[in-house]
């Protein structure tokens, strides 16, 4: 909604000859068998037949209201979090694998490992727009994109927790069915798709 829908229009102004059909969901949708063009989706890739292309980083971040954390307290680590209502996506969207966060091993500077969690609470859904609506309502904490939850942080109505554990950068990613030829429209909306969000301002415009 905040940054595919805005420049599906620009694009089409581009290219008057293409139409375009866009579907909003969280759910990893069967892209060759339901007749998908191309997807954008963040995090993990689990289908190996599908081609993508990396169009941007993506940090996330677990985030809750000050009001929250004050009534419930604040977890200091990541197993800490089967304590608190975490407000999480529904099996069938995208977050298959759960939240992720680099957890030390071993003594001293014995470096770290990524690992997945996943916490459960007395509410979630397949919508991460209806996910971020509960987070800033303070029914719990939300593991949420950082440009999702940047301009609610700088404004002091969400707070990052746990940031000392915060994963790597994953990745925005173009995904579409293998095939033989890639067929323009698709090629030319994947080098759009990627030229702007290579663009700084961009991701600071739509916070």
């Amino acid at each position: 909604r905040r940054h595919v829908a805005p420049l599906v229009p620009r694009f089409r102004a581009l290219h008057a000859d293409v139409t375009i059909s866009l579907n909003l969901s969280d759910r990893v949708v069967d892209l060759a068998g339901e007749g998908y063009d191309c997807a954008v989706r963040v995090g993990d890739l689990p289908d190996s037949s599908l081609v993508s292309v990396r169009l941007a980083d993506n940090r996330r971040l677990c985030v809750a209201t000050p009001e929250y954390l004050k009534r419930h307290g604040t977890p200091q680590h990541p197993n800490d979090l089967v304590k608190f209502d975490c407000l999480t996506l529904s099996s069938d969207a995208s977050q298959t694998r759960g939240w992720a966060f680099r957890i030390p091993v071993g003594e001293g500077d014995g470096g770290s490992e990524v690992v997945h969690l996943k916490p459960g609470g007395p509410l979630d859904c397949s919508d991460g727009q209806v996910l971020h609506g509960w987070c800033l309502a303070g029914w719990g904490i939300a593991w949420r994109s950082i440009w999702e939850v940047e301009g609610d942080i700088a404004a002091g109505r969400l707070v990052s927790v746990l940031e000392a554990f915060a994963a790597p950068p994953n990745g925005i990613y173009a995904v579409f069915p293998q095939r033989k030829h890639l067929p323009l429209r698709v090629r030319l909306w994947i080098d759009f798709l990627k030229h702007n969000y290579g663009q700084p301002d961009f991701w600071k415009a739509t916070v």
